[in-house]
């Protein structure tokens, strides 16, 4: 049974003069295929690798990280579409990473654009999130309307003009328009996934069917095209000055926000693995199904 660790009672550790917030509680099913998960295996081994290599870190360093921790969200995942030059997806990442948003899927629906860019997604800013990769639309689309997210396809501002697959029925909404109160009562407490297409071909047809809401960046020259990583960086300026200002549950949970920390401390000692293994061997399994981000298996 796959679950997930609900507590009701923070314990806190004093080491070396670091305060470190670990999280302890009960546990429940998890029902949402975007939910962060621990196996049963591992419901007793959270915090365990926070207290073991806590100490490699300086306190300025620990602090730094639980103070970017409490801006991140998981309201808003974004989806990008046969996206696989390795200097987007730098930028993506860095992008989403300083709007303080986790979650994010490469979606490979274009089979010669498969896997080109696995080596680049695992590097640089994607150890702050969590990136994975998925080969259909319908599998994607699955996922996200089970997990209650909107669907928000990213177009053109004309879409609506130049398009042969625009649905008259769908909401649009620019950027600009994130503040409205027609957005807000649209969108309501729900999270919001926004599919980016490639710059040369944009969003499939295909997504039409599950849409929600399409969404653009107004623009007033003569092209109409943003690189996918601006696009992005400017649509996700404003969904977060919007939804922040009136969402209840914007930031993380405290199981999302242990699972995240214990990630950040595993991944960003380099000899965390050979120091488990002399000192602490039975955190391995434990450290291993962290450092891979396996609490976040969408399907």
């Amino acid at each position: 049974m796959m679950v997930y660790i609900m507590g009701r009672h923070n314990r806190t550790s004093q080491k070396v003069g670091k305060t470190i917030k670990i999280w302890f509680g009960v546990i429940m099913q998890s029902k949402l295929p975007t939910e962060y998960i621990v196996p049963e295996e591992f419901k007793n081994d959270l915090g365990k690798l926070t207290n073991a290599l806590s100490d490699f870190y300086t306190s300025a360093r620990i602090a730094r990280m639980e103070n970017i921790l409490l801006k991140r969200s998981r309201q808003v995942l974004t989806v990008f579409e046969n996206t696989h030059h390795g200097h987007n997806i730098s930028a993506i990442l860095r992008t989403i990473d300083s709007f303080g948003f986790l979650d994010l899927f490469f979606l490979y629906s274009n089979r010669d654009m498969r896997f080109r860019s696995a080596d680049t997604v695992d590097r640089g800013a994607s150890q702050w999130l969590m990136p994975r990769a998925l080969l259909s639309i319908s599998q994607c689309a699955s996922i996200l309307k089970k997990s209650n997210y909107k669907i928000a396809l990213v177009t053109l501002p004309d879409f609506s003009r130049t398009s042969e697959n625009y649905l008259e029925s769908i909401p649009s909404f620019s950027s600009q328009m994130f503040a409205s109160d027609d957005f807000k009562n649209f969108v309501g407490q729900q999270k919001i996934a926004l599919i980016f297409g490639s710059e040369l071909h944009g969003v499939s047809p295909e997504w039409n069917q599950f849409a929600d809401m399409y969404v653009s960046v107004n623009m007033y020259g003569f092209s109409e095209s943003l690189n996918v990583s601006v696009c992005a960086a400017i649509i996700l300026q404003s969904l977060r000055e919007s939804l922040q200002s009136y969402q209840k549950n914007f930031f993380l949970n405290e199981i999302e926000k242990s699972l995240i920390f214990e990630s950040w401390i595993a991944k960003n000692y380099a000899s965390a693995y050979s120091y488990l293994a002399k000192r602490k061997p039975e955190l391995i399994d434990w450290y291993e199904f962290i450092v891979a981000g396996k609490f976040f298996q969408p399907n």
